[in-house]
């Protein structure tokens, strides 16, 4: 069973910019928001002609990414980058489809792409990165939520549920102004937020790491055996 991570996160934490720290020998990327990757060389390291970065817009087409690179040997790591956007331009795709079958439908080929991420390699980590939302009370920001394409979904399938580890990216302000981007590990409330992170006893020794992948994916290989 490969080892599936979600880190979640408003536009500009540092989910994508944890790639950096990744070797590209080793590294496949899911491109499905179709960004480039934001940080200096990110074109010349992940592109097409070295097969590891693929702009893809289908949940079929990433299964089948999967499977092909389940049985490569070299490669360690599948980033599937903004997954978020499986579920949205599917949506668009079947605008004119009534009812609620194609919620259901969309949520079935979500799940259908975890379930086969789960089946890989042992030594393979995937990373899905997911945008969030944020979840209102009385006119506060109480917490976060997977961003997804309606409350059927939502309450049909939570991505957060199904994975071992959930990182969250909220960037820390320090007392100067200075930002410190990093990822949550665990559960806790921030400056009154809930922060929905969660991972294995003890895997993380810190509640907050660096955006740093690499530094993330040795960590969880130490704790897993691998």
């Amino acid at each position: 069973m490969a080892n599936i991570t979600l880190i979640l996160g408003p536009t500009g934490t540092g989910k994508s910019t944890s790639i950096e720290t990744l070797n590209p020998k080793e590294t496949v990327i899911f491109s499905v928001a179709k960004n480039k990757l934001p940080f200096a060389g990110s074109s010349k390291l992940y592109n097409r002609e070295n097969e590891n970065f693929f702009k893809v817009e289908t949940a079929e087409k990433i299964i089948a990414g999967l499977l092909k690179y389940n049985t490569v040997p070299h490669i360690k790591n599948i980033i599937i980058d903004d997954i978020t956007y499986v579920m949205r331009k599917e949506y668009f795709a079947s605008a004119n489809k009534k009812g609620y079958d194609k919620f259901v439908d969309i949520a079935a080929h979500f799940q259908s792409i975890l379930s086969t991420a789960e089946n890989l390699r042992d030594d393979i980590n995937v990373v899905l990165m997911m945008h969030c939302e944020e979840v209102f009370s009385d006119g506060a920001i109480v917490g976060y939520k997977p961003s997804t394409i309606g409350k059927l979904i939502d309450s049909t399938y939570n991505p957060m549920e199904v994975v071992n580890v959930l990182l969250m990216a909220i960037p820390k302000v320090e007392d100067n102004g200075n930002i410190e981007y990093g990822f949550y590990t665990n559960r806790k409330v921030y400056n009154g937020v809930l922060i929905p992170a969660k991972s294995p006893k003890g895997m993380f020794s810190e509640e907050f790491v660096a955006n740093d992948l690499q530094a993330i994916i040795n960590t969880m290989n130490d704790y897993y055996g691998i």
